[in-house]
């Protein structure tokens, strides 16, 4: 338990809050050299690019992620719990992702496109809902890299500390 919060049992309020708390870069130099990979890249490779953030007030560090492909519209970014290895975000992008949320009950239902994961076990085969990225008005119209990463950045609130 850290500063009130359970992450191993967050409730959509712990999750909202999480999101919305500031967090920040643990080497800056780091941190923005991604940035600037990102915003500077025409053709996107295949790369994963990983730095550390800190949410100071609660002491939660994270992973902060990001996967891209040669399909410039497929790519991934998260921030992912280091302690318990749980996404708090991670929104996945890709016109032909094929998502299944509640297996194997009566209410399965297969989530086409891109979508986010809340509060999810890091685990590829481990059962998780998700939900679509069209669901959520800050991102619902975007599909390239660049213009993700900078709204994500603004929506989970990484600043760099001056």
């Amino acid at each position: 338990m850290i500063s009130n919060i359970d992450i191993d049992n967050l409730s959509k309020n712990d999750i909202t809050k999480l999101i919305k708390a500031e967090k920040n870069p643990t080497n800056v130099l780091k941190y923005q050299d991604i940035i600037n990979q990102i915003e500077q890249t025409l053709i996107i490779s295949p790369n994963s690019y990983r730095c550390k953030v800190r949410d100071h007030v609660r002491k939660i560090l994270y992973d902060f992620n990001i996967h891209s492909t040669p399909v410039s519209t497929n790519f991934t970014i998260g921030l992912m719990f280091d302690e318990n290895k749980r996404h708090l975000i991670r929104l996945d992008f890709g016109e032909n992702l094929r998502h299944t949320n509640d297996i194997n009950t009566k209410n399965e239902t297969v989530i086409y496109g891109s979508h986010a994961h809340f509060n999810a076990p890091s685990g590829k085969y481990v059962p998780k809902n998700v939900v679509p990225i069209s669901n959520i008005s800050e991102f619902k119209n975007i599909n390239k890299i660049r213009e993700a990463l900078l709204t994500f950045i603004d929506y989970t609130n990484i600043k760099i500390r001056r």
